[in-house]
């Protein structure tokens, strides 16, 4: 008993004399973070009275870093939510001190794929939701990650480098925006898990593609939405969609989805008609819409358009007139000078934006963009790149006619007809201009904020997928039961 005793006040007596450097310890913290305090207000006022930008960033950037980190974290799912929102409808560009800026909605989807790898660091958990579209996404960009690096290594040492300021930034923060791009898709697919979700996605393409589609039928210089790229595809294709399979749809949606189709078509195809980039993919789209519902009605529209191109040769006769007019066979030469800079660079390409010094150093005189994102990717990425995407194409094509046959009647078969006949377009469109992968030198880093909107549905086909497998696998439980 005595012994007992002795322990217990050995113990209390250690315990006791742990606890009293904590005063000690406390006055040390109290101080240090008063000179702290201290050190960042002479650190504030030096940089705001010398107007170091760059210094605030660093010494700031980080300390405003940690607080977001962790507020976003606890709401990541309505921070992914917001990206077609800032994509669509918020005109904050941030200045880089050069003719481009940096959109808002490329910030914000940066961001989140830095937090998210960050959260799986931490947690050591690096699986993605399974989809057969991962594995050709990811390769693709550490083909074009190998290209940055290929292309630098071998470059062409007669070039003319000095007439590209910054070139190896720009090149970073091109292999940026196509990362980031996929980064988009894997954030959707992997935190979108519900229909609740998806009707908001299209919901939102569908909103304020009708907005732009006023705009610009009344020519209203709004400056606040992002009407660019492929946002006539995305508008019409999500209402296409509804009406041909929801045939529960009352009749008062109906016809507000088919007046938003034709303005929409009328907009793109009879007053902006020489922008063939901005309709051809739309009608291509609703054709795939049209075979993959029903091949009895596709041939119904075939015959209609036939029909309508017959009777309206002149018209069609006049436009190609007015095509040839403007030089659309000068792009025949500029894929021409394409592929001889190809040639001499098939493997791994000159790298992100890389045929740029190849254009302004042996072709000065015609230094023109090819305006066809297939070339491009040739010429950036070389020949493994072409295959890379050529797979993901295949793959992702093939992964949406998978999730319209297994998809139940309903909202999904809607998203997942949408998707796959929208990408169709969106693929087919990339013949006539860099609408999936910006090209820095043309549509530059700012164009992120329009070609991001293709890749906002790549996403949706992994959610998709996870959605349609988790109701089976319910389903089955049931039956079982």
């Amino acid at each position: 008993m005595r012994t007992m005793l002795n322990q217990k006040r050995r113990h209390l007596k250690s315990s006791l004399t742990a606890r009293q450097p904590l005063p000690v310890f406390r006055s040390f913290l109290i101080v240090g973070v008063l000179l702290g305090i201290v050190g960042l207000s002479l650190a504030a006022g030096y940089v705001i009275g010398a107007d170091r930008k760059f210094v605030a960033l660093a010494i700031f950037g980080p300390l405003a870093a940690i607080p977001v980190f962790f507020l976003v974290s606890r709401h990541f799912t309505y921070a992914i939510l917001s990206l077609p929102i800032a994509a669509m409808a918020i005109p904050i560009d941030i200045p880089t001190g050069t003719y481009t800026k940096i959109p808002i909605s490329l910030v914000i989807a940066t961001m989140l794929c830095g937090i998210w790898i960050t959260s799986m660091a931490i947690r050591n958990n690096w699986r993605l939701a399974p989809s057969p579209i991962n594995r050709p996404m990811i390769v693709f960009c550490i083909a074009c990650t190998i290209s940055l690096i290929w292309g630098i290594v071998w470059r062409d040492p007669i070039l003319r480098m000095d007439i590209f300021s910054n070139f190896i930034v720009v090149q970073i923060a091109s292999l940026v925006t196509y990362a980031v791009s996929v980064g988009v898709a894997l954030l959707i697919g992997n935190f979108l898990w519900n229909e609740g979700q998806i009707k908001y996605l299209i919901g939102c393409f569908l909103f304020f593609g009708s907005l732009m589609t006023i705009f610009q039928i009344l020519r209203i210089d709004h400056r606040i939405l992002t009407d660019r790229g492929l946002w006539g595809l995305w508008t019409v294709i999500p209402a296409y969609a509804l009406l041909i399979t929801q045939p529960g749809l009352r009749l008062r949606w109906r016809l507000l989805l088919l007046a938003l189709i034709v303005a929409n078509l009328y907009q793109t195809i009879l007053i902006n008609l020489l922008w063939k980039s901005g309709w051809i993919p739309t009608v291509i789209a609703i054709f795939a819409a049209t075979l993959i519902r029903s091949r009895r009605w596709f041939v119904v529209l075939a015959v209609a358009v036939i029909v309508l191109v017959y009777t309206q040769q002149d018209f069609f006769n006049q436009m190609i007139e007015t095509e040839l007019n403007e030089g659309a066979d000068g792009r025949i030469g500029m894929w021409e000078i394409n592929l001889r800079v190809v040639g001499e660079h098939w493997l791994f390409g000159t790298g992100p934006a890389g045929y740029a010094p190849y254009y302004m150093t042996y072709y000065p005189y015609d230094a023109r963009s090819t305006h066809n994102n297939y070339l491009d990717i040739i010429a950036q990425f070389g020949v493994v790149g072409s295959i890379i995407w050529l797979w993901f194409a295949f793959a992702s094509t093939s992964e949406g006619l998978r999730l319209y046959r297994e998809a139940p009647p309903g909202f999904l078969k809607t998203a997942a007809l949408t998707t796959v006949s929208g990408w169709i377009g969106a693929q087919a469109s990339m013949f006539f201009g860099d609408w999936i992968l910006p090209f820095a030198y043309n549509q530059t880093i700012n164009g992120f904020k329009y070609t991001v909107y293709s890749w906002f549905f790549v996403g949706l086909l992994i959610s998709l997928r996870q959605i349609i497998e988790r109701r089976k696998a319910t389903q089955t439980v049931s039956n079982s039961v």
